[in-house]
């Protein structure tokens, strides 16, 4: 053992690895402390210990309970903070929220987008979660659940009409979240909030999500207020099988684009 204390680092770290090997152990990563207040923090949420509209513990009441420094607890705080699971408030400290996936994803758009066919990738899920969507719908929409898309078709007219591309397609995005949101499956809404987050940030990046041909966005508004009146009419069937064409047609004609 002694040896090894007196030989350079380099046959040192040759030997530990040749050693992890014949053993079958890896050697242990370190991990920063805020890590393991995150872990904490998610704990006492999937607990119950912890719910949403719940003020957080101060920095320094936080740091006693951990028994960590207060910077520590800044950063995991901060990390939260961007993963939707807490908001901060200056001056009147922090509370938990509903996770939302949309302010973490807002960080890791580009690196997605920068990925090859990832926006036609998008648009297949997108149509296997809507036509599951429209599956669970009750036998009857109420009103209220069809107000929003609604709504949604009369904003798209309206940039129909003012050749405002970008107020288009993010109505076209809140019908299909409103869509989502009818469904009332937590499992569905929370994929799609990945989803819509990551088509707003293209639409605001001025990716090739945004249709700029007038007539594909009069084709656009006509596919959506056609669902709108199967949905209206009770006639799920005839929904989905609109659903899925119009989103052929947008894959056909973002790979038209993206050919360009």
């Amino acid at each position: 053992m002694l040896l090894v204390v007196f030989l350079p680092s380099f046959w040192y770290n040759f030997l530990m690895k040749e050693r992890d090997t014949n053993t079958g152990f890896k050697p242990i990563a370190p991990r920063k402390i805020y890590q393991y207040i995150l872990e904490q923090f998610v704990h006492l949420v999937s607990t119950g210990a912890l719910q949403p509209g719940d003020k957080i513990p101060s920095e320094r009441e936080l740091a006693e309970s951990f028994a960590v420094s207060r910077p520590s607890v800044r950063e995991a705080l901060r990390v939260l903070e961007i993963i939707g699971l807490i908001d901060i408030q200056p001056g009147g400290g922090a509370y938990l929220k509903e996770m939302e996936l949309g302010p973490f994803i807002s960080v890791v758009a580009p690196l997605l987008f920068s990925r090859e066919q990832f926006d036609i990738e998008l648009l297949e899920l997108r149509e296997l979660i809507e036509i599951r969507a429209i599956e669970l719908l009750p036998a009857k929409m109420s009103q209220e659940a069809l107000e929003p898309l609604a709504l949604a078709i009369t904003e798209m007219r309206r940039a129909l009409q003012e050749d405002d591309t970008e107020a288009g397609a993010l109505a076209d995005i809140e019908f299909h979240r409103s869509l989502l949101l009818a469904s009332e499956s937590f499992i569905l809404q929370k994929v799609l909030e990945l989803i819509v987050s990551l088509f707003e940030h293209a639409v605001r990046g001025g990716r090739s999500l945004v249709l700029e041909k007038h007539e594909d966005a009069a084709q656009l508004l006509a596919d959506h207020e056609g669902i709108y009146q199967a949905l209206l009419d009770n006639n799920y069937a005839l929904a989905k099988t609109l659903l899925a064409s119009h989103l052929q047609m947008v894959k056909v004609l973002h790979a038209q684009d993206s050919a360009k």
